[in-house]
């Protein structure tokens, strides 16, 4: 094929937190969003009640998103789904509820689009847990689990080999490692800062899949992206599906 003729491949575009930069992230509007602006997938986050249920929600205190000086971990099911979410002097009347996982894998099957299901601190408090949710999330064709925590990724893997586990990196996980010294990861996830050495030439080098989070789409490597990166992971999905 002649230069001329040859086309790009398109990378996987995952929402992250839905389509977060138009809608308050992890809501079930922004998921719909997601679909509506042509995402492959969504990224969530995940986090564990008192009483073992999995809710998407990013921080394990709810003082953020709602006001409330409460943890995740210290409620039950039923009273984390009365509180709203949402912008601060919004919440009491266009505030949206916190879904429960359940939910976002129904929400997922029927509009048939992809999860990346972020475990939080609250499941690596909780690693026994894992084999629930791996069992929930096994109805869907186009899935996979990601986290900051090894350990958890290890544990994904032992649990289900066919399970796809990315490790998300933070720069100090790489000062005295190696990409090699993560060898339970399928996939390596990475801040857009991280795109330059020292790191370059790891990502460059390594067989595993690789995606870059928090692009917007106006980075230089976005319009001409090096072999080595598989997908993107952004708040603006629309802006990469176009």
């Amino acid at each position: 094929m002649s230069v001329e003729n040859k086309v790009e491949k398109r990378r996987e575009i995952y929402a992250h937190r839905g389509a977060s930069g138009k809608y308050f992230e992890n809501t079930m509007k922004a998921f719909y969003g997601a679909v509506e602006e042509g995402a492959d997938g969504i990224e969530l986050d995940v986090q564990l009640s008192k009483d073992g249920v999995f809710f998407v929600i990013h921080d394990s205190d709810l003082y953020r998103l709602s006001g409330i000086r409460k943890t995740i971990s210290e409620m039950d099911a039923a009273e984390i789904q009365q509180i709203r979410i949402g912008k601060r002097f919004l919440r009491g009347v266009k505030g949206s509820s916190i879904p429960t996982l359940s939910s976002v894998i129904s929400f997922a099957a029927l509009e048939s689009i992809g999860l990346n299901i972020e475990l939080k601190e609250t499941v690596s408090d909780h690693p026994e847990c894992l084999s629930s949710l791996l069992d929930q999330i096994s109805v869907l064709d186009e899935v996979y689990i990601s986290s900051f925590d090894y350990n958890l990724v290890e544990k994904v893997k032992q649990l289900n080999p066919d399970m796809e586990a990315g490790l998300l990196l933070k720069k100090s996980m790489l000062t005295d490692h190696q990409l090699s010294d993560y060898p339970a990861a399928d996939a390596f996830h990475f801040h857009k800062r991280m795109m330059k050495e020292p790191y370059l030439s790891q990502w460059q080098q390594t067989k595993k899949t690789i995606r870059v989070y928090g692009v917007d789409g106006s980075e230089p490597f976005v319009n001409s992206p090096p072999d080595f990166i598989y997908g993107w992971i952004t708040d603006y999905p629309e802006r990469f599906t176009k």
